[in-house]
């Protein structure tokens, strides 16, 4: 076992398994692995995303984990650092990775990067029922916007955030290429077993094979989207966090109740219109990334459905 346990730095991305990971992986002591600052890292939200960049200090921030750590990763091989938010938060028009990618290097300097992306029209449909369930007010159509939009304007959802070919050169730049894995959702859908033996083997861990049929955070159906939308501009919840109003509960609740309820036919019809406006706002956008990732990943993209 190593003496100091190696710094593992979950970047995300949105609706790419995060939840999955964080509940049976990032916090399983038997696999070697432990979460310092919890399962979902909201510290490091606070660390290297909210906070002032003038304000940001590298040492200070590993002291802190570091004080941490040193309690909670006895016997342990590897800490990770995991939260989605620090590849970006395109669901709110929120794009900072290069930012954030730089202060995790300039506080972890030897830590290797695991990131996972997922086919860009589910991915992007899927951050939309993400956008509203956060408070979002937009239609499907301004959310991915029309590609026409006058100067100085874009849309919350930036096509160009998910050419995932520019995201992984530049952490591989940062970290170094041996230093960074990413790998597919659809890859632990498919084949768990190739999608364990690769992220146990970048760790340098024995090989573990938890049950990926387990489903965390499933997104709604698209009426309760579409229904749940019309309601968030009359019950809010605290931008600053803090307690969750009565009204914001109850309405939450009953939207998932109701999400059981609905016929899955009822769904089809707002899921088809808002599929068939993606189809023709992507085309062919990713074609050429998602050759040169395929590549830099060495996976099958193709075969995984990716354009």
């Amino acid at each position: 076992m190593n003496a100091q346990p190696q710094t593992l730095l979950h970047v995300g991305l949105h609706k790419c398994g995060s939840t999955w990971l964080q509940k049976e992986v990032f916090n399983r002591p038997d696999y070697g692995i432990s979460a310092p600052w919890g399962p979902m890292s909201h510290q490091a939200v606070t660390e290297f995303v909210a906070i002032d960049p003038l304000c940001f200090d590298p040492k200070a921030a590993r002291a802190r984990f570091d004080e941490v750590r040193s309690d909670d990763t006895a016997g342990n091989d590897v800490a990770v650092i995991s939260h989605e938010a620090l590849s970006s938060r395109p669901h709110h028009g929120k794009y900072y990775a290069p930012d954030v990618a730089h202060r995790l290097a300039r506080t972890f300097p030897e830590a290797k990067v695991f990131m996972m992306f997922r086919e860009q029209s589910s991915i992007i449909y899927s951050l939309y029922g993400e956008h509203v369930r956060n408070g979002g007010q937009h239609s499907f159509e301004e959310f991915i916007g029309t590609g026409n939009e006058p100067a100085g304007w874009a849309p919350l959802c930036r096509l160009s955030f998910f050419e995932y070919d520019r995201l992984l050169q530049m952490y591989r730049d940062i970290f170094g290429a041996d230093n960074v894995l990413a790998l597919p959702l659809e890859l632990m859908k498919s084949d768990p077993d190739a999608f364990m033996q690769r992220f146990f083997g970048f760790l340098d861990l024995p090989v573990q094979y938890p049950d990926t049929s387990r489903k965390s955070n499933a997104g709604w159906g698209g009426l309760t989207v579409d229904l749940y939308r019309r309601s968030n501009g009359l019950v809010r919840r605290n931008p600053l966090g803090g307690p969750i109003s009565w009204a914001f509960r109850i309405r939450f609740a009953l939207t998932r109740r109701l999400n059981r309820i609905i016929p899955r036919r009822w769904h089809k019809r707002s899921e088809q219109r808002k599929r068939d406006a993606l189809r023709a706002r992507i085309d062919n956008t990713f074609v050429h990334s998602n050759s040169r990732l395929a590549q830099m990943v060495d996976v099958d993209l193709k075969a995984l459905s990716y354009h």
